[in-house]
């Protein structure tokens, strides 16, 4: 299974966030960890911004210029918070396949659905879960292991299970990279 449940490994995953991250090996992650802090030197953040500042295809052009490593990580947390709230990684290509605006288009790689478009979202799911783009996932399913921010110059959306977060400048959207 690619998901972990908190109950279950918050504490094994907490012992061994920094090795999978390392290894690449998982990709999905909703607890308390993994904390930026223990990524390898190789990462760097390349965008962080609260969830109130829009985004839009020339906003979009600008962040992935910024971010144009081979690996992302992308993640949530609030304002003033080291710790990620959920996070996923992969590889670029995967990250930003193009899913258009389609309602139920994922491309699932590294244990995680993703989706992007720079007119609609850019989003992530438990690879498992139905994905229903309304602009942005609407799904409560596994909401623990759910990302979107609007890219269509409307603000954040959803980090977990906190949602409408269209004007909010006390969540903050974080993108990491790595060669």
């Amino acid at each position: 299974m690619y998901c972990f449940s908190l109950n279950i490994i918050a504490r094994a995953l907490y012992e061994i966030t920094e090795f999978y991250l390392f290894n690449f090996t998982h990709s999905l992650w909703s607890s308390t960890h993994p904390n930026p802090f223990v990524l390898p030197a190789e990462w760097s953040l390349c965008y962080n911004a609260t969830y109130s500042i829009s985004m839009n295809s020339t906003a979009m052009e600008t962040i992935l210029a910024s971010c144009n490593q081979n690996r992302l990580l992308l993640g949530c947390r609030p304002v003033g918070n080291t710790i990620l709230t959920v996070v996923a990684m992969g590889n670029r290509t995967d990250i930003l396949y193009h899913s258009s605006s389609i309602r139920n288009c994922t491309h699932v790689a590294n244990g995680v659905a993703w989706y992007y478009s720079d007119s609609c979202s850019w989003d992530f799911a438990n690879p498992d879960d139905t994905v229903t783009r309304n602009i942005c996932d609407i799904p409560s399913t596994n909401s623990d292991y759910r990302l979107c921010w609007h890219t269509q110059n409307i603000g954040g959306y959803r980090c977990r299970s906190t949602v409408r977060l269209n004007s909010n400048d006390i969540w903050e959207r974080a993108t990491y990279q790595s060669p």
